[in-house]
């Protein structure tokens, strides 16, 4: 008898951390920019693993570059093993330089996530921090004359 009890104490008393750890790898989602200039929704891409295209601009840069609406600018992410709040190994894509970088996430918390673009080694590279939004705060931009 009292096997059945403890194991019911034991789910109930874990099952709020197991939900919580649950949400707290969830990457997936809005992700505005430090600046607030520009959201990016990242999401599971067929083989690319997690990409990421820009989902929304503040009214300077969809007035002045509209084109960026729907750009992927993040792509071939992929689990760091062993750790279910990372993902290495993809590419970063600046539209404001035009440059490709390596790139590397980190979910620091449900709500913030830490972005390190590099060239050749990560050691070498800068951490920038985004911050979960939602559509609701920040709607979808929408492409205009765009093939891609």
């Amino acid at each position: 008898m009292a096997n059945p009890l403890i194991f019911t104490l034991f789910i109930t008393l874990m099952y709020p951390q197991i939900t919580q750890a649950e949400d707290s790898t969830n990457i997936t989602g809005l992700w505005l920019t430090k600046k607030q200039d520009v959201a990016v929704r990242i999401e599971h891409c067929r083989d690319e693993g997690l990409c990421g295209h820009i989902a929304w601009l503040n009214a300077q840069e969809s007035t002045e570059n509209p084109e960026l609406c729907g750009m992927k600018v993040l792509w071939n992410m992929r689990a760091k093993e062993g750790h279910t709040n990372e993902w290495v190994g993809g590419t970063l894509y600046k539209a404001d330089e035009k440059k490709y970088y390596g790139a590397n996430l980190r979910l620091t918390d449900e709500n913030t996530l830490a972005l390190r673009a590099y060239i050749g080694v990560p050691l070498l590279g800068k951490t920038k921090k985004f911050t979960r939004t939602s559509v609701k705060t920040h709607p979808p931009c929408t492409k205009l004359n765009q093939d891609s």
